[in-house]
């Protein structure tokens, strides 16, 4: 009889512990797939909205893109570290779609710690495209955004495409 209670109670403890595994996978891809959706996707949304801003506020202050534009860069260079914990979920196609988004803002003016940047009406015009491009991608706020991983990834490999130098 003690044999039976000892074998009813390892598996009973396996399947626990085989519950608790499944439960913190698939706590760690939700993770994982909310560092996308919140520190870049939700990011590239408000840069659309700011450069159309400043599109119809005659530029008055450009300097609020260079940020947005860090605040993505900042994300992207953090995920595309292969330590960051959310690194390992990016096949290799979509790390390129990203590293090719972090190259095109990197043309934008960038703000230094103690400078403002200088934008140009060049500059002005390479922001105009980029923000066309997310459009197109549907990360504005005119299209509701879908709260999808995968989706996202589909907007990255549009912007990439269109941003390929």
């Amino acid at each position: 009889m003690k044999i039976k209670q000892f074998i009813t109670f390892l598996i009973i403890s396996n399947l626990l512990t085989l519950g608790f595994v499944c439960y913190s996978i698939v706590q760690h891809n939700f993770q994982q797939e909310s560092y996308f959706l919140d520190e870049i996707q939700a990011p590239l949304v408000q840069l659309q909205a700011t450069i159309n801003h400043q599109k119809e506020n005659n530029w008055k202050d450009p300097e609020l893109i260079s940020y947005q534009a860090s605040t993505i860069q900042n994300s992207l260079e953090k995920v595309l570290d292969k330590s960051h914990f959310a690194h390992s979920k990016l096949t290799e196609h979509e790390q390129s779609n990203l590293l090719q988004i972090n190259k095109a803002l990197q043309k934008l003016p960038q703000n230094t710690e103690y400078t403002i940047a200088n934008w140009k009406k060049e500059d002005q015009q390479k922001a105009i495209a980029l923000e066309k491009v997310l459009k197109k991608a549907k990360l504005s706020k005119d299209n509701s955004n879908h709260v999808d991983y995968k989706e996202f990834m589909k907007q990255c490999k549009i912007v990439a495409n269109e941003l390929k130098e």
